[in-house]
């Protein structure tokens, strides 16, 4: 089979990206919202379906809302090649983000076709569901996908309003008591590859137009709960006080602290989501619930990090007098591309004439997941202004176009 990655992504690409944006839940803030297991996800599923039928694939749903369209290759019987990323949001985000991987991923296909190839080894277009972490854990489908979810997990993780993500299944039609339906036999995936906004400012400010991903960091996340006293504001002089708050402060002061002195150099540490409890102006706050976001592509200085945190956690509540709870929500481990991908991708460019650069991604993505157990690399397209969860979070056309190109040609040589 001749390798072609000069192919021209039709305008409707960014006119479809428009149209799946207008799905959503309408939260203020501007953004887009459409967390996966919602009304407006099924409506997302429904839409993304009818591209991939458009474009000549054939579409499953698998057990855990994972959407796959499928072109068979001339050898049904050789390892299959996957492409795609998620199209489910986090809260008020942009409309880039896994959505391009997803629709350009099939706009890539549908280039191929026209361009009369027949490729030796299947490929796959997948929307890989729950990616953002809904429930506190990112990556539900890839998990499922590499058999590295439970039922019990899935009745365990919770979102904001309580809703375990197994309650949340079963009320779109889906089936947690199924998970070994959506497994991926590893043995038959010859490599997979996400095309992805980069999320952040390299590419823009160095001034190439593809980031070739080596390397992807991956996040040790806690929950932690403190415990102290909810008295009266003005009746409780400060010495008697056990601010569950002000011992909560002292965590965040310290976790930005080891990030900054971690030997790496690349750990970063984020305190995203603070809960204070009773939550009254004139009543000192009883108790607080932080999630904890520490990553690195260095496993070792990050667990480093974590550990100390654990320590400055024991500490800090011990002399305040506070209780102290701190659970796993997620430890993964930084995953190195393949080079059978990073090859396939960097000759895609080379042909192009396209200016690409190596690069390590920060955030997590469904390839690191599934790097587990199958060979995988990324392609990144820049964003400007290294923006991303985020209403304003925006990458040109010219630069999606130019991604579904290089997604193309590393398509068609992984797939030879």
């Amino acid at each position: 089979m001749a390798t072609r990655s000069t192919v021209a992504p039709s305008r409707g690409l960014h006119e479809r990206i428009e149209q799946l944006a207008a799905i959503n839940s309408g939260r203020e803030g501007g953004g887009i919202t459409r967390e996966v297991y919602t009304p407006e996800y099924d409506q997302a599923i429904e839409f993304v379906s009818a591209l991939m039928g458009d474009a000549g694939l054939e579409v499953r749903l698998d057990s855990v809302g994972n959407l796959f369209g499928r072109w068979p290759g001339a050898d049904p019987g050789a390892p299959r090649v996957l492409t795609g990323s998620h199209f489910d949001t986090t809260l008020n985000a942009g409309r880039f983000d896994g959505v391009v991987g997803v629709l350009g991923g099939i706009e890539a296909v549908r280039e191929l076709r026209r361009a009369g190839l027949q490729p030796r080894r299947t490929i796959e277009v997948v929307g890989v569901a729950g990616e953002e972490p809904r429930f506190g854990a990112g990556c539900i489908g890839s998990r499922a996908m590499i058999g590295a979810l439970t039922r019990e997990q899935l009745e365990e993780m919770r979102d904001r309003d309580g809703v375990s993500a197994a309650e949340a299944m079963r009320e779109r039609g889906l089936d947690p008591d199924r998970l070994d339906d959506a497994v991926l036999d590893a043995e038959n995936v010859h490599a997979f590859v996400e095309l992805h906004i980069e999320q952040g400012a390299v590419l823009e400010t160095s001034g190439a137009q593809i980031g070739v991903v080596e390397r992807i960091a991956a996040p040790h996340d806690l929950r932690v709960t403190l415990r102290g006293s909810a008295m009266h504001a003005g009746a409780t002089p400060m010495r008697l006080r056990r601010d569950a708050l002000a011992g909560a402060a002292e965590i965040v002061l310290e976790l930005e602290r080891l990030a900054l002195a971690s030997p790496s150099g690349s750990t970063v540490g984020t305190v995203g989501v603070l809960r204070v409890a009773p939550g009254a102006v004139n009543i000192i706050p009883g108790a607080i619930e932080m999630d904890i976001d520490v990553r690195d592509s260095d496993c070792d200085a990050r667990e480093r990090v974590v550990d100390a945190l654990r320590a400055k956690l024991a500490e800090t509540a011990g002399r305040r007098g506070l209780e102290l709870s701190v659970s796993t929500l997620t430890r993964d481990d930084p995953a190195a591309c393949s080079p059978v991908v990073i090859d396939a991708v960097r000759e895609a460019c080379q042909e192009l004439g396209v200016k690409h650069r190596a690069m390590t991604s920060g955030a997590y993505h469904d390839a690191m997941v599934l790097g587990a157990q199958v060979p995988m690399g990324m392609i990144f397209v820049p964003s400007v202004g290294g923006l991303s969860h985020h209403p304003d979070e925006f990458t040109a056309a010219a630069d999606i176009d130019r991604g579904v190109q290089v997604l193309a040609g590393a398509l068609a040589r992984l797939a030879r």
